[in-house]
């Protein structure tokens, strides 16, 4: 119970500090009250060092002093969306709160992540020791499993799943999603990687887990409609994704990565809503597969002319 409480003091007095900027000793513990973190218990000035040195040491947070504003985070780029750090950090806060209202838990939904507890314990330890790995993995479509020699270089959640990256004996790096493997069996191999070398590196031109070497990175403008607008400023689809030009209902934003189908289908998603104004070779692809799916409802265009 004790550490339970430890933990849940952490992420409060980190999410708080993140949330609300410099604060006083006085501010802080006015909140830790409100929120009834230890049940009605203060949080004097000796507990909340305590807490302070412990967060640095486990989250490398740095909590700094400032003698006209108080205390604040001093290394805030932690909490960069993509950082493994503000994952982590996002996923406990969350636990913790939902956890304090456990009369309204049936009231609140979230997303399951399907191989979230097959498989990732095994591939970290092996990414933690590069080791290689053996993993049978059977793919969308193909009538049996295949094995694969895979050396991790990277983990990647995305759209709800994880996938473990690397070079292996079948190409130069191949993608699985974990949910599709059958089995990993850690060879006690060890290989050599560049440790600087970070997935956000490796996909930064890239539209969500595929890295196509066959596609160049190119510049993309499109133009999106009304309420898309908000949508993509604050959900941006890209990295790289800049607003260049504002009109009357819509805006422009530029890109720069390789359109993969995995992107063209994004971009499907949003109908009318969004319209690729260049390249012209990626507008070419919207078309065609628009052009694909307006065919499979010839029959109901016929129903109409009756």
């Amino acid at each position: 119970m004790k550490q339970n409480l430890m933990l849940k003091a952490y992420i409060w007095l980190i999410t708080t500090l993140r949330d609300n900027g410099p604060m006083t000793l006085r501010e802080i513990s006015r909140m830790w009250e409100e929120d009834n973190i230890d049940n009605g218990n203060a949080l004097d000035r000796f507990k909340f060092r305590r807490y302070k040195n412990e967060i640095e040491e486990a989250f490398s947070i740095f909590i700094d002093f400032d003698q006209k504003k108080g205390y604040y985070v001093s290394n805030p780029s932690i909490f960069h969306k993509g950082s493994i750090e503000n994952w982590i950090l996002s996923t406990m806060a969350v636990n913790y709160a939902i956890g304090d209202c456990a009369d309204i838990r049936g009231r609140i939904g979230v997303e399951s992540i399907p191989s979230s507890e097959h498989f990732l314990k095994e591939i970290i330890q092996a990414m933690k020791k590069t080791q290689v790995l053996q993993i049978t993995y059977q793919a969308y479509g193909a009538s049996c499993a295949t094995t694969y020699t895979v050396q991790p270089y990277f983990l990647k959640l995305y759209h709800q799943r994880w996938y473990v990256i690397g070079p292996s004996d079948a190409r130069p790096i191949i993608t699985l999603a974990l949910d599709r493997i059958h089995k990993v069996k850690n060879t006690k191999q060890t290989f050599l990687m560049d440790t600087t070398l970070t997935v956000d590196d490796y996909l930064k031109d890239c539209y969500g887990v595929m890295r196509d070497e066959m596609l160049e990175v190119e510049d993309i403008l499109l133009r999106a409609y009304a309420q898309e607008v908000d949508c993509l400023r604050d959900l941006p689809l890209h990295g790289s994704q800049q607003e260049v030009t504002e009109g009357e209902g819509w805006s422009d934003f530029r890109l720069r990565l390789r359109p993969s189908w995995d992107f063209i289908g994004k971009l499907m998603e949003r109908g009318s809503r969004v319209k690729i104004m260049e390249p012209a070779s990626v507008v070419a692809k919207i078309w065609a597969k628009h052009t694909e799916s307006v065919k499979l409802y010839e029959e109901y265009e016929d129903s109409l002319k009756v």
